[in-house]
């Protein structure tokens, strides 16, 4: 025997054996579970939510992270001298407006900008109260400052002398001029702006407002909170005028709204359990109401659920936080827990109804719980491997998952196998379902109603033919029609094709994705949030996120040489496409000191000290000059300089591949660079993940199908279905990725979990079939596909569809990260069902002289009647032989005889289940 073989035959048996145990045992196996479950879950009351945005879908060790920690260090930013392009990060405490015409027209209309003034005033003289009532603040105690103003005051003083001066004053885009000298920006205020061919402004469809704040103590992050929570409702509530349509955000929105999507698809759990609960009836009802077991559907469902609260329950008492991608996991442990409960209900059908309920449940077991363990395994590996990914969103739902598959796989084989020995013993007692009163067998029946509605069982006298169990319809179409049609040749020659159609569509698919989560799609689709960004992505794309170059070593700036290396540096970056290369746009103190030595001294060659001294204490201490205190860092004495940096202005770039090919462009040039630099933008927190899935996601594949692999070599019985599992990994895998693509699904951190689990789902889907197919006793590839299929294409079929129907409630969500693991998963049971029902059958028929062969023995017992004990008609137990008349054995056809034979075994599924002292009447055939 092969060690393939010795490994499957070990677990077979020890799932036998521990399947006799159950049944011996079935109270304790039904109330510990139960217990544990319950303690278990009592974690539920440290569950916290983690509703970080940036922490769950950007990668905590990356690049732009450690370069963040280096701005804050040598960058800090003061928010008592507050200058917006200095800005670390996208998320300041504020409330931002865009406001638009509610027309569409022109919003520097008179109407429109009194509207915009009126609703300033009613965010200045907002008050809010904290501590009972004791501290009380406006906007301008609490708010960022430049140059001692609040910084919107500067796009309200515009709108304001533009409201009373607009037929005499000229605007000019992006700059523009007050007719006291004083320049304003316009690029991050005005959106969807047209310009006349002398530059002036024609129109703009947008303004925006931002209230920024101050943070970083806790009572100032206590302060803007409260501000940003008065000021939500104050824009919410502001009907005053129709002329305006607002979108808004605060630092807040993020957070507030997953933990409002997390909350609002907790109600689809109730959906789903009446869904999956009429489901599961359902498919275990048959017109033999005492083999029906839909009790066992039910009890399938409280076994998932159990798994999912003490998964729950742990982790929250373990401190692992909840999260808006993890709300998605019951649905998946429900659909994986029910389609182990068909497995294991099939196997239970398989066996010989005429054995004991013990007997019954070690036959049961040494087949079903080793396919379970098998797709339980792959499946628990598929999420350990996820869970080393980087992106926090995709880790925390792998360890989620993972441990739930866990506890349901730990449900399955104790609770739920206790569950089957209550239903077996009722069966054996021949009691109805429902009523759970006995009743007599179909050939029994008094009336055709009785018949119809009540009767069920076996006859005391049974064949060995009568001794199979019914078949349920679906069952009898896979072996009546399903399997003879697929086998047919015209049919298998179709189906090649497709296959080939199938790979060819998923493969163009696959090179035609898209990268990445934009911020927008982590909203729900009437969401306010997604509303303002959507308002971005449409008027405000001319000026993006400022990018800083940091010179992060000291150097001779004094020299002519660096100087000219920092102005070739400078115009190389201006260069680039994603960056507006006008100097203008271009914030760099050199430059600027420069033209100034030239006009203060005639000339730029000046020694250290003088230099030093001139930009410390005549440059830096102008007006126009200020801004650049930002850029400089001085040592102690103030007499080199460490550190410094000059600023760009970005393009607005709104396709995941362009912001990675930005960022990407911005660090090879800062590489490449001749003096040692630092590049930094805050949207490179967020970019940073586009650069990172694609490679993960190829690396997690990688080691989970080498693994799944692994796994299957030692699990399954024959190295062949190693290679088959293996093959439809990838044919799934490719499926998948290409089609979601053509489904709009790109690919983030959210498909990548689903990838994840394609892997454990096409493990599930192609072990089942492989295995059927090679232990199937029939001769030609058509006889063992066919087999196969009437062997396990019903709990296949029922798995996959319990799946879909769990996680169909989510295919109408307001929230494309739910959608998105909707279209993903339907994409991965879909193509596994495929796999496992069309491809598979058809590929294996043609390989069958090649393939081994590991025969699949059924019971041999003639014609056998078993005397029935006095407390069951269909359990039968042991006679003893002091009752049992010992005859010579039997000679002529027809001839009866009552024989006791210490030796007589079923040969069933490789198991010997001894008929020792049990009367046995044999007829000769």
């Amino acid at each position: 025997m092969a060690w393939y073989e010795i490994i499957n035959h070990n677990l077979s048996s020890i799932f036998y054996s521990y399947g006799k145990l159950i049944s011996r045992h079935k109270r304790k196996f039904l109330l510990c579970p139960l217990l544990l479950a319950s303690l278990l879950s009592l974690g539920v009351i440290c569950l916290t939510f983690e509703n970080d945005a940036i922490y769950l879908f950007t990668p905590p060790t990356s690049r732009a992270r450690a370069d963040l920690i280096y701005m804050e260090k040598h960058f800090p930013v003061d928010y008592d001298d507050f200058i917006p392009s200095r800005a670390l990060t996208t998320q300041e405490k504020a409330g931002n407006l865009y406001i638009t015409s509610a027309d569409g027209g022109n919003v520097l209309r008179g109407e429109i900008i009194s509207d915009i003034l009126q609703l300033n005033a009613a965010f200045q003289a907002m008050e809010v109260t904290i501590d009972n009532n004791i501290d009380r603040f406006n906007f301008s105690s609490i708010c960022a400052r430049f140059n001692g103003q609040c910084l919107p005051e500067f796009i309200i003083s515009f709108l304001s002398y533009l409201n009373e001066n607009g037929d005499n004053f000229l605007i000019s885009y992006p700059f523009t001029v007050f007719p006291n000298g004083e320049p304003i920006f316009l690029g991050y205020s005005l959106g969807g702006v047209t310009v006349a061919d002398d530059g002036s402004v024609v129109s703009a469809q947008a303004i925006a407002l931002n209230y920024i704040l101050q943070s970083g103590t806790p009572e100032q992050d206590t302060k803007a909170l409260q501000w940003e929570e008065a000021f939500t409702r104050l824009v919410e509530s502001w009907n005053s005028s129709s002329r305006m349509a607002i979108s808004h955000l605060t630092s807040q929105s993020l957070s507030n709204e997953l933990l409002a999507m997390t909350e609002s698809v907790m109600p689809l759990m109730i959906v789903t359990f009446c869904i999956l609960t009429s489901f599961a009836v359902t498919s275990c009802i048959m017109t033999d109401w005492v083999q029906a077991k839909p009790w066992l559907g039910v009890c399938g469902l409280i076994s998932a659920f159990l798994a999912i609260s003490s998964t729950v329950g742990l982790l929250s008492a373990c401190g692992v936080a909840f999260n808006q991608v993890v709300a998605s996991m019951p649905f998946l442990v429900i659909g994986v827990g029910i389609d182990d409960m068909f497995i294991m209900v099939a196997s239970w059908r398989h066996t010989d109804r005429r054995l004991a309920v013990e007997e019954r449940m070690g036959l049961a077991y040494s087949d079903a719980a080793v396919s379970i363990t098998i797709t339980s395994v792959t499946d628990a590996l598929a999420f350990c491997i996820g869970a080393i990914t980087p992106l926090p969103a995709v880790r925390i739902f792998c360890l989620y998952a993972g441990v739930a598959i866990i506890f349901d796989y730990l449900f399955q084989i104790t609770f739920f196998g206790a569950c089957m020995v209550y239903t077996g013993q009722r069966e054996a007692d021949g009691k109805h379902y429902l009523t759970c009163k006995k009743v007599l067998p179909k050939d029994e029946a008094p009336s055709t109603s009785y018949r119809i509605w009540c009767a069920g069982g076996v006859s005391t006298t049974v064949t060995a033919e009568e001794g199979k169990q019914s078949e349920q319809i679906i069952t009898q179409f896979f072996r009546k029609f399903y399997g003879p049609f697929i086998v047919n040749p015209v049919v298998k020659m179709l189906v090649v094709v497709l296959f080939t159609g199938y790979l060819c569509v998923a493969v163009w698919g696959c090179l035609h994705i898209q990268e990445g989560l934009q911020l927008k799609d982590i909203f729900a689709d009437d969401s306010f949030a997604r509303k303002y960004y959507q308002d971005q992505g449409e008027y405000f794309t001319e000026f993006g996120a400022a990018v800083s170059v940091v010179l992060d070593t000291n150097q001779n700036y004094w020299e002519k040489g660096i100087q000219n290396e920092i102005e070739h540096i400078t115009m190389d970056f201006e260069s680039s496409r994603f960056i507006h290369g006008e100097k203008q746009h271009t914030e760099s103190w050199v430059r600027d000191y420069l033209t100034f030595l030239s006009e203060t001294l005639n000339t730029t060659n000046v020694d250290q000290e003088l230099f030093v001294q001139l930009l410390r204490d005549e440059f830096l201490t102008r007006p126009e000059f200020q801004n650049y205190n930002k850029d400089i860092n001085f040592n102690c004495e103030k007499t080199e300089i460490e550190s410094s940096r000059f600023v760009l202005k970005s393009t607005e770039v709104v396709q995941s591949t362009d912001e990675m090919e930005f960022m990407s462009e911005m660090r090879h040039k800062a590489d490449s660079a001749s003096l040692s630099l630092t590049i930094f933008s805050p949207t490179f927190i967020f970019i940073e993940q586009y650069v990172i899935i694609v490679p993960n996601t190829i690396q997690a594949l990688l080691i989970a199908t080498g693994c799944m692999f692994i796994v299957a070599l030692f699990l399954m019985p024959h190295p062949v279905c190693a290679v088959m599992v293996t093959v439809c990994i990838v044919t799934i895998e490719t499926g998948v990725i290409g089609v979601m693509s053509l489904w709009n699904v790109k690919l983030d951190g959210i498909s990548m979990i689903n990838i994840i689990l394609c892997i454990g789902f096409s493990v599930d889907f192609s072990s089942h079939m492989t295995y059927a197919f090679i232990t199937s006793p029939g001769k030609t590839g058509n006889e063992r596909a066919m087999d196969a299929l009437h062997t396990l294409g019903t709990p296949i079929l029922q798995g996959g569809l319990s799946t879909i129907l769990g996680i169909s409630v989510l295919s109408s969500s307001p929230a494309y990260v739910f959608r998105a693991f909707f279209r993903t998963m339907f994409l991965v049971m879909l193509f596994g069902l495929f796999h496992s029902l069309v491809f598979l059958p058809v590929f294996l028929s043609f390989l069958n002289t090649i393939l081994p062969r590991k025969t699949r023995p059924t019971p041999e017992v003639g014609e056998i009647q078993i005397e029935p004990s006095r407390q069951a008609n269909n359990a039968y137990s042991p006679i003893p032989k002091d009752n049992v008349e010992d005859t010579q054995p039997l000679k002529n056809k027809g001839e009866q005889s009552s024989v006791c034979k210490e030796h007589v075994y079923i040969l069933y599924n490789d198991k010997r289940i001894s008929l020792d002292s049990v009367a046995i009447k044999e007829t000769v055939l």
